[in-house]
């Protein structure tokens, strides 16, 4: 772990200072930055994807990550009711390639995407549900690439789906 300049991830090494390099940051956005950061050593570094076209599915599972390890081991609870809350601003799916957002693409690719992943277990099984999802999905996806229509395919086995309205709204599925 490397404290200077921008929050980066590399095999092996990760980078924190700030974001967008806006200045230092306070110590409790360090401490989440390392914990993002590191979640892409698993989501991007082993489990790969297309980081223009589906940057969703290492950023959003960072995040998602991040956010689980921070809710089952540093027991921090403050942001689980949040998880849930959808913006009702952001209208677009999160899996468009990062030329087809004008603005906002980060609240679509970390934030939209992770929420959207957390109501997967909002009814099926919560933290120790979400926790074996991830376990899993990665052993399942180890030194490969997976895109949005691999992981649909991957969803709806998992939990047993018959149609694809689960991905609707917030993710745009090939016809």
């Amino acid at each position: 772990i490397i404290v200077d300049g921008m929050g980066m991830e590399y095999p092996g090494i990760v980078t924190v200072g700030s974001i967008y390099n806006t200045g230092p940051s306070n110590s409790q956005e360090l401490k989440n930055m390392v914990i993002h950061e590191i979640a892409h050593q698993w989501f991007y570094g082993i489990v790969s994807n297309d980081p223009y076209s589906d940057a969703w599915l290492d950023e959003g599972f960072a995040v998602f990550a991040a956010s689980l390890f921070k809710l089952s081991k540093l027991k921090e609870t403050e942001d689980y009711n949040s998880m849930y809350r959808p913006d009702p601003n952001l209208e677009l799916p999160v899996n468009l390639p990062l030329n087809q957002y004008e603005s906002n693409m980060s609240s679509y690719v970390y934030g939209k995407s992770a929420r959207k992943l957390w109501e997967l277990f909002k009814d099926n099984g919560e933290v120790k549900e979400a926790e074996k999802f991830l376990k899993i999905y990665y052993h399942f996806y180890k030194y490969k690439e997976i895109d949005t229509k691999e992981f649909v395919r991957f969803v709806k086995y998992y939990f047993d789906l018959k149609d694809d309205t689960l991905f609707e709204g917030w993710l745009e599925l090939e016809k």
